[in-house]
């Protein structure tokens, strides 16, 4: 039998709040380790459980501890199940398979990007120093310094075949104008490449992401896009529709709009109940000014310190001299 004399003493010397220090890394951990689970006939899942023996009816009820006692119990009973709970699910926090896990503790804990990356950062850094505690007390017997290497290389390989999505940067909200708005103006910087060989024409579409290839998933999006629906954006598609919108101020007070026959593009809105006729261009113009200043303020204000911004902000400012 393994010596678990060194465990039960560094066990019993715990404080009484300890599994409240450790609820919250314990519940995201447990989720994801049961979200990677939940696919058995996947290769991963399979690796995982040969490699540990966790399987989704073992990680099903750690995840039930909810008290000091019994976190204490199950590390008495089976500590080595809880330590590969812990690894697993950290290692799972990492790869694609943790977005349906995040998005719901950000819907349940109703807090924002940012404050979940917080959390999850708490929670990774809690758990690791709780397995390097596990590992000094667990008898050797029960764990190998090999065991974990094997278990990170496992993930290692997953990551690389499928790495995790961007961040998303910002949720938007647009309203029904706003979303016309940013629709127009995509599918007008879509359009300028085969508009002419205007020197403003091609030096848009220097621009990567504003090139028609890579502006059509956006355009695809925003298509389906229902007004007052959220938008999750990464910051490299947050950069696309800044300049696109930018690009789109510019072509507007400038004379690139007749030269290329898009006047009748400018919205035209009457007041709600008017029977009052269109707005003439000039105010038509203004309010497209207005709308294309307030977005890109608004992301300006948001990533003061953003060096995509930054850039993106420069590209565009440098297509003055091709206007």
């Amino acid at each position: 039998m393994p010596d678990s004399a060194p465990l039960a003493t560094w066990l019993h010397s715990l404080p009484d709040d300890f599994y409240d220090q450790l609820a919250h890394a314990l519940s995201l951990h447990g989720m994801a380790a049961a979200e990677l689970l939940s696919r058995p006939i996947d290769e991963l899942p399979r690796q995982i459980t040969t490699l540990t023996g966790l399987d989704a009816a073992q990680v099903a009820r750690l995840n039930t501890i909810g008290s000091h006692a019994q976190l204490v119990q199950a590390l008495e009973e089976n500590p080595r199940q809880l330590y590969d709970l812990l690894l697993v699910g950290g290692l799972v926090l990492d790869t694609s398979l943790a977005v349906p896990v995040l998005a719901y503790v950000r819907q349940q804990m109703r807090i924002d990007n940012a404050q979940l990356a917080k959390l999850k950062q708490y929670c990774l850094e809690l758990s690791g120093t709780f397995l390097g505690a596990l590992e000094q007390h667990l008898p050797a017997a029960l764990l190998t310094g090999l065991h974990r290497l094997r278990v990170e290389e496992v993930f290692a390989r997953y990551v690389a075949a499928n790495p995790p999505p961007p961040p998303t940067a910002a949720t938007i909200r647009f309203t029904d104008p706003q979303l016309q708005m940013m629709r127009l103006a995509l599918l007008l910087v879509h359009s300028l490449p085969e508009a002419g060989e205007q020197p403003f024409m091609r030096a848009v579409a220097a621009i990567e992401p504003l090139r028609p290839a890579a502006l059509e998933p956006m355009i695809a999006r925003l298509g389906q896009l229902q007004p007052a629906e959220a938008l999750l954006l990464t910051l490299p598609e947050l950069v696309q529709l800044y300049q696109a919108m930018q690009v789109c101020g510019m072509v507007f007070v400038s004379d690139v709009l007749g030269t290329l026959g898009l006047e009748e593009a400018l919205p035209q809105p009457a007041a709600e109940g008017s029977a009052a006729p269109p707005a003439a261009p000039a105010s038509s113009r203004q309010a497209v000014g207005e709308m294309v200043s307030s977005f890109t303020h608004w992301v300006q204000q948001t990533f003061p310190d953003a060096p995509e911004i930054a850039a993106a902000r420069a590209q565009v400012l440098a297509l003055a001299d091709a206007l």
